[in-house]
């Protein structure tokens, strides 16, 4: 099941809840391009590819916050053995063109069981100078979410910045933006055909061993920057103030010019 849903500063998500059977899907062209990255591919090639492509300045800090459906913590790691633990909402900088691990626990709902999603940037948003801890961008996970990783399906989030001219009006006018797709078409194209892939969130049930830790199972990881923010919370309309079009440089993957 693929969902388009929307989310702070005009950010959509499209999510993808499969198994293993995915894994030898074909995807088709999208708006007659092929797409060589889908949601599948090996966690953190997008990410690389970027980097590689120059579509991200090495060493660019993104901010991002995570937000829970209840009260829980959430844990970044640098590297397996460098947590930094927050209370959720969590908010910290996270280099782009990097994929980093992150563990959610506390959750009232799910007594005893951590979640381990991970976080990949393929790109950034560019808010007005000196404001980029007030526009950053929100991972939203949900009950239904934790439910199918806890029965151990994928759920996998591919969020991107919508270009509002490429989206149906149906959608625009909606103030939660859902649509559902196939598990057999390309996430990461469908993202790009609606606005600027950011972002691929993947959770599951794999969990490190607590005894002897897999220094892989982090993966690359790298500086998380944390920035003290004033108590006090924007308003809505500050967030639709933001131009993030000025870092428009295309999609990731469909080799536009």
């Amino acid at each position: 099941m693929v969902k388009i849903s929307s989310i702070i500063a005009g950010l959509l998500a499209v999510l993808l809840t499969c198994g293993t059977s995915v894994l030898a899907q074909q995807y088709p062209a999208v708006d007659g391009r092929q797409f060589p990255l889908n949601q599948m591919s090996p966690p953190g090639t997008a990410a690389q590819w970027a980097v590689n492509a120059g579509r991200v300045t090495p060493g660019s800090f993104q901010p991002v916050k995570v937000t829970l459906p209840a009260e829980g913590k959430v844990t970044f790691y640098e590297s397996w053995d460098r947590p930094l633990e927050l209370a959720a909402p969590a908010q910290a900088g996270l280099l782009v063109g990097r994929m980093y691990r992150l563990k959610v626990s506390g959750l009232e709902e799910f007594s005893g069981i951590d979640f381990f999603p991970s976080i990949e940037l393929i790109d950034r948003l560019h808010p007005p100078a000196g404001r980029e801890e007030d526009f950053p961008i929100d991972f939203e996970f949900t009950i239904e979410e934790f439910e199918w990783a806890a029965a151990g399906r994928l759920v996998t989030k591919v969020l991107y910045l919508e270009q509002p001219d490429r989206v149906p009006q149906l959608l625009l006018d909606q103030t939660q933006r859902i649509t559902t797709i196939e598990p057999s078409r390309n996430a990461l194209a469908e993202a790009d055909s609606l606005g600027r892939p950011m972002a691929i969130v993947r959770m599951g049930g794999r969990t490190p061993d607590p005894h002897r830790p897999d220094p892989s199972f982090y993966g690359p990881g790298g500086p998380i920057r944390v920035v003290k923010r004033p108590t006090e919370a924007l308003k809505p309309a500050s967030h639709q103030q933001a131009d993030f079009s000025a870092g428009w440089r295309g999609p990731v993957a469909a080799g536009r010019r």
